[in-house]
C-alpha cells in the first residue's frame, strides 16, 4: 500500500503555534529567574491585599505614595490566593503566572479568528502569526503581565462568546438554551476582562460595541447586549463602588486622562502597527498588503478593529490591532497569494498545502518567524534586573532609613520600561522622584508631561542639568543613583555637593548635602 504524503496544514499550524508560540513566551522566565522588566508596583498591592485579608485596601503602599488602591485587582487576587494556598513564592507567581496566560492566549485566539473567519484553515495560519510575531507578546509576559496577561485572554474570549452571540440563530428551543449559556459566558469573560486591567475594559467595551454594530442591531441582539452590559455592570459593581466610596471618581478621571491621545501620537500607533520588529520582513509585507486588501474586500470590520483600539485608547492600542493584522496576514497568503502564483505559473497552488512540499514551506515560516522572535526575545531578558542593581537595591533597604528621596539616573530614557525604577521602591523601601508607575491615577493631565520631564531628565550629562531639572519641576531629592558610565558621575563625583556613599562594578550611590 503506497502511504500517503498528505499532511494536514490545520494540525501542523496549530500545532506548531501552541509548541513554539509557547517556547517563546516561556523563555525568558527561564533565562532571567526574576521578572524581566515591571511588575514592582503590582508585586506591592498584591502583598496589601494579602495583608489587609483579601478586602480591597484604600491605598497602595508602593513608593510611599499612598496611591488610591483603584486597579482592577483581579491578577492580584489571583497571584495572592495562589501564594497563600499552595504556598508559592510570590516572585515565582510574578515570574512564571504571566507567561502561562499569555500561553493560554493563543488556542483563545484561534477560537475568536475561526469564529470571524468560518475557516479552520485560515483561522490556523492566523493563530500561527499571533504565536510568532516578534514582540507581540512582551507585555504580556513581564512581571506587570500579571494583570495584562489574563488581560488579553479574557479580551480574547469576550469577542469571541460576544461575535457567537450575534451570529448565532435561535428559532428553537435548544438554540435558546445554546445562547443562554453563551451570554453566561459572555457576562463572565467581560467581566473578567473588566476586573484585570483598565485599557482592557475599555477595549472590551468599543470592540463589543463595534461587534454589535457589524452583527447586532436586530432587536435580540440589542437585548443580548443589554443583559451582558448589565451583567458585567452588576458583577464589576463590588469593586468599582468600593473604589468610589473609599476614593470617590478621581482615580478614574486621572487614568482616562493617560490615554497618550494627541494626534500624533495616533499616527504613530497606526504607523506601529504595521512593524514588526523583523530583520526579514516578512510580516510587515503580509500586514501591509493585508490591509489593502481588506479595503479591495471590503472587509470593514477587521479594518475597524485596527482603527477603533487607536481612537479608544492609544497608549495599548497595538497590542488590539495586532489581532486583526494576524488574520489580514492569513487572509493573504490563502486567499489573495494563491490564484496570483497560479495565474503565473499556470498551475493550481492549493494542494500544495497538503503535501510534504507545503509542510516543507511551513517549517521555513516557522523557523524565520521563531528565529526572529527567539532574537527579540534578548531585549526583553536584557531589561530585567541584574544581580548587581538587587544586591545594590538590598544595601540600600539594609543601610538607609526607609522613605529617603531618591533620582535614579539609570540612562533609560522611555522610565515605563525600565526595570530600575519600578522595582526599586518595592525592594528597597525608599522613595523614587523619578518612578512613574502608578501616578496615572493621580496626576491626570499632567501624566504626559511628566513622562516627558523624565525622558529629559535621563538625557543630563553633568551634575548641573540635574539640579537644574529638579528646581523646574519642584521634585527634591536627598540621593542620587548613577550608572558610572554616563558622564554625569564624573560631574557628581567631583563635586563639593555630594558624597559617594555606595560603589560597585557599574553603579554608584550619592548623598546630597544638606
Amino acid at each position: 500500500m503506497q502511504s500517503s504524503t498528505k499532511l494536514n496544514p490545520i494540525v501542523l499550524f496549530l500545532f506548531s503555534a501552541c509548541l513554539f508560540g509557547g517556547l517563546l513566551r516561556l523563555m525568558p522566565a527561564l533565562a532571567t529567574h526574576f521578572p524581566p522588566n515591571d511588575g514592582g508596583m503590582f508585586y506591592d498591592m498584591t502583598r496589601d491585599l494579602q495583608a489587609s485579608q483579601y478586602r480591597l485596601p484604600a491605598v497602595a503602599s508602593y513608593n510611599g505614595l499612598d496611591l488610591p488602591y483603584a486597579y482592577p485587582p483581579l491578577g492580584f487576587y489571583l497571584a495572592a490566593l495562589l501564594s497563600d494556598l499552595g504556598r508559592i513564592p510570590l516572585l515565582d507567581l510574578f515570574l512564571w503566572l504571566p507567561a502561562w496566560f499569555a500561553v493560554l492566549a493563543i488556542p483563545a485566539f484561534y477560537l475568536l479568528a475561526r469564529a470571524l473567519l468560518t475557516d479552520d484553515l485560515r483561522a490556523a495560519l492566523a493563530t500561527l502569526f499571533f504565536a510568532l510575531t516578534p514582540g507581540s507578546y512582551f507585555w504580556r509576559i513581564m512581571g506587570g503581565g500579571m494583570t495584562r496577561a489574563p488581560g488579553l485572554l479574557f479580551i480574547l474570549l469576550s469577542v469571541y462568546f460576544v461575535h457567537r452571540i450575534f451570529t448565532s440563530e435561535a428559532h428553537q428551543p435548544e438554540e435558546n438554551k445554546k445562547r443562554v449559556r453563551l451570554i453566561a459566558f459572555a457576562i463572565l469573560s467581560c467581566t473578567c476582562a473588566v476586573l484585570s486591567h483598565p485599557e482592557v475594559a475599555v477595549h472590551t467595551a468599543s470592540l463589543c460595541a463595534l461587534l454589535w454594530l457589524f452583527f447586532g442591531r436586530s432587536r435580540r441582539g440589542t437585548l443580548d447586549a443589554a443583559l451582558i452590559a448589565l451583567g458585567v455592570t452588576l458583577f464589576t459593581s463590588p469593586w468599582w463602588l468600593t473604589v468610589i466610596s473609599q476614593n470617590g471618581f478621581a482615580p478614574f478621571l486621572s487614568a482616562a486622562q493617560t490615554g497618550l491621545h494627541a494626534n500624533a501620537q495616533w499616527v504613530q500607533v497606526i504607523l506601529d502597527g504595521f512593524s514588526a520588529y523583523e530583520f526579514i520582513p516578512i510580516l510587515f509585507v503580509l500586514r501591509v498588503v493585508g490591509f489593502l486588501y481588506a479595503f479591495w474586500k471590503k472587509q470593514y470590520f477587521l479594518l475597524a478593529m485596527i482603527f477603533v483600539p487607536v481612537f479608544v485608547d492609544p497608549r495599548s492600542a497595538e497590542a488590539v490591532s495586532f489581532l486583526a493584522f494576524c488574520i489580514l496576514s492569513a487572509s493573504v497568503l490563502l486567499d489573495l497569494l494563491p490564484p496570483v502564483i497560479s495565474r503565473l505559473t499556470k498551475k493550481p497552488l492549493m494542494p500544495l498545502l497538503d503535501s510534504r512540499a507545503g509542510a516543507a514551506l511551513t517549517i521555513v515560516l516557522v523557523f524565520l518567524l521563531f528565529l526572529q522572535s527567539g532574537l527579540r526575545n534578548y531585549s526583553l531578558i536584557n531589561s530585567t534586573l541584574n544581580t548587581e542593581q538587587r544586591e545594590t537595591m538590598e544595601w540600600l533597604r539594609v543601610n538607609l532609613p526607609p522613605g529617603q528621596n531618591f533620582f535614579l539616573l539609570t540612562g533609560q530614557r522611555y522610565s515605563m520600561s525600565d526595570p530600575v525604577q519600578e522595582w526599586f521602591p518595592t525592594l528597597t523601601g525608599q522613595h523614587s522622584q523619578t518612578t512613574l508607575q502608578g501616578l496615572e491615577w493621580t496626576l491626570g493631565p499632567q501624566f504626559t508631561q511628566r513622562l516627558n520631564d523624565l525622558t529629559a531628565l535621563q538625557a543630563c550629562a553633568e551634575i548641573a542639568c540635574v539640579e537644574l531639572w529638579s528646581a523646574r519641576t519642584n521634585l527634591a531629592y536627598d540621593y542620587l543613583w548613577l550608572t558610572k558610565a554616563t558622564t554625569s558621575f564624573e560631574s557628581a563625583l567631583a563635586s563639593d555637593n555630594y558624597s559617594l556613599v555606595y560603589e560597585s562594578e557599574s553603579l554608584a550611590i550619592f548623598a546630597r548635602q544638606k
